[in-house]
């Protein structure tokens, strides 16, 4: 794993536990599928969730839209789609001169 990936993902998670409200965690699910990606592997068709469980259902769906991008590209997304939801939402926070250099 790459240096800047692991301090996303550390980013990332000291936030879900700050409870940052719902943009943030938007946000923040949308940025972890390719997290997902890159230390798990693709999505299961075997655990597809059932269109009632509407939540799972839409993780599981955004997860598989990731399906055979490489670890390598799945850890840069996700890095990619850090730095640009700091820039719009929170340009003076440190970590992004860490992940945008």
């Amino acid at each position: 794993m790459s240096s800047k990936f692991e301090k996303a993902v550390a980013y990332v998670q000291g936030l879900d536990k700050q409870g940052s409200g719902p943009d943030a965690t938007t946000k923040i699910i949308e940025a972890n599928f390719p997290a997902f990606k890159a230390t798990v592997g693709d999505a299961d068709p075997a655990k597809e969730p059932s269109r009632l469980q509407f939540v799972e259902r839409a993780k599981w769906v955004a997860w598989n839209g990731v399906k055979g991008m490489s670890k390598q590209e799945a850890e840069e997304n996700y890095v990619k789609q850090l730095v640009k939801y700091l820039k719009e939402k929170h340009p003076e926070e440190p970590i992004l001169k860490e992940l945008d250099a």
